[in-house]
């Protein structure tokens, strides 16, 4: 009922993705409604979100959706609403969340006198990053991987009271709307 009469191709799909055709606005909306109208407590979509962007923080991409999925299944949280959490993390603000996940992580292994924490090199590519996980683990993945999660950790309490206020005054103003259509 709901599918398009032409398929889109992989890579009209991965534009789409990266840029929608209906603009960032609209489908921030439909995004924003689709959440409002969960029938689940404000509490849980609330805590999905929050784990959702939390999981943004860490460094191994292409498992945010799962890691957020399974966090909110354990905390029984909304797994819908973790997921749409997991846009925060998008192309824009993954290097500033990696930056402060490897930087904090760094911190803590020279904190604790853990050998092998070095500095990021000046001219960082995706390849050199690869490289140095693969080659020298301790250097760049593990630092990350600590502040990773050490962010998920500091951001879900920090980020859950925005998000709940944020919902409960979408569905109060959305059962408003309902009920003056109702008196109607």
């Amino acid at each position: 009922m709901f599918r398009r009469r032409k398929s889109l191709t992989l890579l009209q799909t991965t534009k789409e993705l990266l840029w929608p055709s209906m603009g960032w606005k609209r489908a921030l909306i439909y995004t924003k409604n689709r959440l409002i109208r969960l029938s689940d407590t404000t509490h849980s979509i609330a805590l999905g979100l929050s784990i959702g962007m939390g999981v943004s923080f860490t460094p191994l991409l292409g498992t945010h959706f799962i890691q957020a999925g399974i966090l909110a299944w354990i905390f029984r949280g909304n797994v819908f609403s973790a997921m749409m959490g997991t846009f925060v993390g998008n192309p824009w603000t993954f290097p500033f969340f990696w930056w402060g996940g490897f930087s904090l992580g760094r911190y803590f292994f020279d904190l604790w006198g853990i050998e092998g924490a070095g500095d990021l090199p000046d001219e960082l590519t995706v390849s050199i990053a690869l490289d140095m996980m693969m080659t020298e683990p301790m250097t760049l993945f593990m630092p990350w991987m600590l502040g990773g999660y050490m962010l998920v950790v500091l951001t879900i309490p920090f980020s859950y009271p925005i998000y709940f206020l944020l919902i409960k005054g979408a569905k109060a103003a959305r059962a408003r709307v309902i009920k003056r259509k109702q008196e109607k």
